[in-house]
């Protein structure tokens, strides 16, 4: 566990899980300031502003033979001629060397970031934490296809890519945060951990740990915690078996589920480890009266995962809600994070 968590532990702060709904970046940042200034605010996705800001085109730009077709909102990746053989020694040689540089994120994929980072630049570190996110070397592995319609990560050239390639962007990204703040964290995300034991993911379990724990370790040697976020349910098992210093899963739906992995989660809290407890539903639900009860009552019967401090979030990204409902719901993460601290629940 990172030492740099002992920091965090204790406390209760609310921040989110990265996507809004929001088509214009300068409204999402300054959403994100004003609801989450004094918790912790993050970079926000604005995969409604652009094709390019979908998550999966973010971090694959670096990839060799990646092939994005705009018009039809889709990317491949095409493994084979002369120019992706350069290109896939280019990239090694850029691993090879750590050049986190070479691995940045464009600004045509993430004007929310280059925004955020701005805003950052004007605060002159408030002293509190921040907070970006980035996509996972299996989920990134199992949902970009190759030209004969197969995963890339079953690709033997592209999979030795996956992690390290990740491990630099989060590495740049992390640069972009602590040169203006100095308490950063990235959450990696990894929606097809739903897949570990079914047909559509045969890696084996220590490999998909490995993956994982690479991108972390870049992480923490950039200075930064390292979190993971599932929207689904999973082999908690597995992903606390990692080296991830917080834990951010869909409370809303899955706390029953996550609860019955009692010795690992005892074991990730004794650890050090933070809960980024996501109790808070990204849908329309989050407007109906009695939904802020019910979030407290979810909470008040698992205690002993959250007493020694947590994070709040929504139960996943916010794109999908109208921009006043996502202002709502991450308000209502600030006032259950504050009752958590406040010893009302």
């Amino acid at each position: 566990m990172n030492p740099l968590v002992s920091e965090l532990q204790g406390k209760f702060l609310a921040t989110g899980v990265g996507s809004l709904p929001h088509a214009d970046a300068k409204s999402a940042v300054r959403d994100v300031f004003d609801i989450l200034g004094h918790h912790i605010p993050f970079w926000p996705q604005l995969p409604r502003r652009s094709f390019f800001e979908n998550m999966y085109v973010q971090f694959a730009g670096r990839l060799p033979g990646l092939v994005v077709d705009e018009a039809g909102k889709s990317i491949r990746v095409v493994a084979d001629g002369d120019r992706y053989l350069a290109d896939l020694e280019n990239c090694f040689a850029r691993i090879q060397e750590a050049d986190a540089g070479a691995f940045a994120i464009e600004r045509r994929t993430a004007e929310g970031l280059y925004l955020f980072v701005d805003e950052l630049k004007k605060k002159k570190d408030a002293g509190g934490w921040v907070k970006a996110q980035l996509i996972g070397p299996l989920s990134l592995g199992l949902t970009l296809l190759d030209e004969q319609k197969n995963p890339i990560l079953y690709h033997a050239d592209l999979r030795q890519l996956l992690a390290p390639m990740l491990g630099l962007e989060a590495a740049w990204l992390v640069q972009q945060l602590r040169s203006h703040h100095k308490r950063a964290i990235i959450f990696v995300d990894e929606p097809y951990l739903v897949a570990v034991g079914t047909s559509a993911c045969s890696l084996p379990r220590l490999d998909i740990i490995a993956l994982i724990d690479r991108v972390v370790e870049a992480i923490h040697n950039a200075g930064a915690l390292a979190g993971l976020h599932c929207c689904g349910n999973t082999d908690w098992d597995l992903v606390l078996s990692t080296d991830i210093d917080i834990l951010n899963f869909d409370a809303w739906e899955y706390f029953d589920k996550l609860a019955l992995y009692t010795s690992s989660l005892k074991n990730f809290i004794k650890k050090g480890g933070v809960p980024a407890i996501g109790i808070v539903p990204n849908t329309d639900i989050i407007k109906e009266p009695g939904t802020e009860k019910k979030i407290l009552s979810l909470l008040s019967e698992q205690k002993a995962l959250w007493e020694k401090g947590a994070l709040i979030t929504t139960s996943c990204g916010c794109s999908g809600l109208t921009e006043a409902l996502s202002r709502a719901a991450h308000e209502t993460a600030v006032r259950v994070a504050e009752r958590l601290a406040a010893g009302r629940v």
